[in-house]
């Protein structure tokens, strides 16, 4: 886990190495690359003259500059005339006369394929010399020979703890992913960077076999967790916020998105962007406390957002993760965090329905507490949101999907034989498995609603017979005390079943929150 914890830490090294990579400049100065000029040249009404003082005859202005050029073949002339003011006919649209934002824009969706390779190779080394030099980690003493034997051995799964197999490396492959993102690279494109970036970790960086696991939770976290974290980035980066918030802003977005934190840092700002970029969503911050039948109450304290971009009127083609749901939980007890649960849930590709959208789904959920036990998915399936407003400021909101997954849980039969984790006694299962999930809010604007969801997982070992499964049903009702507050009781109940052979297991636990959520 410490090579994950890292991340944030050693990246900024990365964002000194950028000021010297390849295709790292840009500027709105021209340069070699930029001396390429196109005027579009274009009259709307009347052709432009000048009437000398002394016999009032029309000095017409044209590119010869002879005077040439009258209303009769105006049309004409000014078509040969502009071939003669472009610098560009190779490459027109390099540098034109455009809006500031427009600029901008073009540069921004420019793909950077070597930079963004550079990057993702920046970050694996500067990660292995932590681990090298400063945490001194055996399996990072690598040498041509480990290289060499890695790319004949081929892969195996390793046995790394829960929590760095289910959360590090899916964080890893997301920050892979982002690097792409943010060099311009398309979502499938992106998705390739985390292959790659496992890909020549796994080989080149580590002495110890390559892991298939590591490099499919990797890629899979491209994909699922990937887009989710460079969004968060766009909006924590979007716009010129002074001072302070400034400074926040741009911390916030260098701790969940390392790569995407580098823009600011190497002085790429995002303060001039297209006035149109504008985002949708809804973000809120409940904290409180939650207890269970066994345990006294904690503090609780989580994050909520819905990013809603697909509502855009001027929408017309969906992209992955224009919609997505991202909630974060932490439990804190005797200062230190008991209680860990995300779950995302973002379209992929679909299409728009009455109401709502359709289509493929990625989910990422990782869930890891003393009442819940834990358990992991990572996958995609169809699924379908619904959201619906009536004149009278009634609302429904629904969302579901069906996926397939790869996951982990903790075991509730036969924990010495659970294969995965047994180097420091942290055993739990890994393998495919299916999740479905749905959530139902019904509600009246500035009065309240009523949330209900449903979700149920199953994980299927790969190297025993063993089948685990969580069902969690959660109710909560919300007042609203303003436009920006709440107050929320809910109820949580987590059902666990389990099968090993001719053994079962069947356990349950409920959790009750109460919460204040302020609205942003």
């Amino acid at each position: 886990m410490k090579k994950v914890l890292t991340i944030a830490f050693v990246v900024s090294l990365i964002a000194f190495t950028n000021l010297y990579a390849a295709e790292t400049k840009e500027s709105l100065m021209p340069s070699s690359n930029y001396l390429k000029l196109s005027f579009d040249y274009k009259i709307n009404s009347q052709l432009l003259s000048i009437y000398d003082d002394v016999d009032n005859s029309p000095d017409i202005l044209e590119p010869n500059g002879n005077g040439s050029l009258s209303p009769e073949n105006y049309v004409q002339q000014l078509k040969n005339s502009k071939a003669q003011f472009s610098l560009a006919a190779k490459d027109p649209a390099t540098f034109s006369l455009k809006t500031p934002s427009e600029i901008i824009s073009i540069q921004r969706n420019k793909k950077r394929y070597s930079r963004a390779a550079f990057e993702i190779t920046s970050l694996n080394v500067t990660v292995w010399f932590f681990n090298k030099f400063i945490d001194r980690r055996s399996w990072a003493n690598i040498s041509l020979k480990s290289m060499l034997r890695n790319l004949r051995s081929g892969f195996a799964y390793d046995m790394d703890t829960y929590r760095t197999n289910q959360l590090g490396h899916p964080y890893h492959g997301a920050i892979h992913y982002s690097i792409g993102r943010a060099n311009g690279l398309s979502f499938l494109e992106s998705t390739i960077c985390s292959t790659f970036g496992s890909y020549t970790w796994e080989v080149f960086l580590e002495s110890i076999r390559p892991s298939s696991n590591d490099l499919v939770l990797n890629t899979l976290g491209g994909v699922t967790l990937g887009e989710v974290l460079f969004k968060i980035g766009d909006l924590l980066l979007h716009g010129n916020s002074p001072g302070f918030e400034g400074i926040l802003r741009k911390s916030l977005a260098f701790i969940l998105n390392p790569a995407y934190g580098i823009k600011a840092l190497v002085g790429e700002s995002f303060a001039n962007r297209n006035p149109q970029h504008k985002h949708y969503y809804d973000l809120s911050l409940p904290f409180g406390a939650y207890s269970t039948s066994s345990h006294k109450p904690r503090f609780f304290i989580a994050a909520d957002l819905e990013y809603k971009d697909v509502l855009k009127k001027n929408f017309s083609k969906i992209r992955p993760y224009d919609w997505f749901s991202l909630d974060c939980r932490l439990g804190i007890h005797e200062n230190s965090i008991r209680h860990r649960e995300i779950f995302s849930t973002g379209i992929i590709a679909g299409k728009r329905i009455k109401n709502g959208l359709a289509g493929l789904f990625g989910v990422f959920d990782y869930i890891e507490s003393d009442f819940a036990d834990r358990m992991s998915a990572i996958g995609m399936g169809p699924g379908l949101v619904t959201v619906f407003v009536s004149d009278s400021n009634l609302f429904f909101n629904s969302s579901g999907v069906l996926s397939i997954i790869y996951g982990g849980s903790s075991p509730s039969i036969d924990s010495e034989n659970s294969h995965f984790g047994m180097k420091i006694n942290d055993p739990y299962y890994c393998g495919p498995g299916m999740l479905g999930k749905v959530k139902l809010e019904f509600g009246k604007k500035d009065l309240g609603s009523i949330e209900t969801g449903f979700s149920q997982y199953w994980v299927h070992s790969i190297y025993t017979d063993a089948d685990e499964f969580l069902a969690i049903l959660s109710l909560s009702i919300k007042y609203d005390l303003s436009d920006k507050s709440q107050i929320s009781l809910g109820y949580d109940y987590y059902l666990r079943h389990a099968s090993l052979q001719e053994r079962y297991f069947t356990g349950a636990k409920p959790a009750i929150r109460a919460l204040y959520i302020y609205k942003f």
